[in-house]
């Protein structure tokens, strides 16, 4: 069965959480209306997030191409459930 979008997003914040090592919490990233650059999201915690999505779940994230929807956890959501989606469909 596939993953929620709900389990997916606690799944994002928790990865995101982790990948800035304790600079930020999930209040500061709430107050920041879920915006990673807003809270200063920095370019290594962003690389350790990538990683860990694709090591966790099994997807492929392009930096390059993908930029603007590593903004927000709504835009990361919808970006990994639609990889998951095209993985589940292959």
């Amino acid at each position: 069965m596939p993953a929620s979008p709900n389990d997916i997003r606690s799944r994002i914040v928790r990865i995101v959480l982790s990948s800035a090592e304790g600079d930020l919490t999930e209040r500061d990233l709430a107050a920041a209306n879920w915006s990673l650059p807003e809270v200063s999201y920095s370019s290594l915690a962003y690389i350790r997030m990538i990683d860990t999505v694709e090591n966790e779940l099994g997807v492929y994230l392009d930096p390059e191409e993908e930029s603007e929807r590593f903004e927000t956890i709504d835009s990361l959501v919808e970006l990994i459930s639609q990889h998951l989606r095209e993985s589940a469909d292959v």
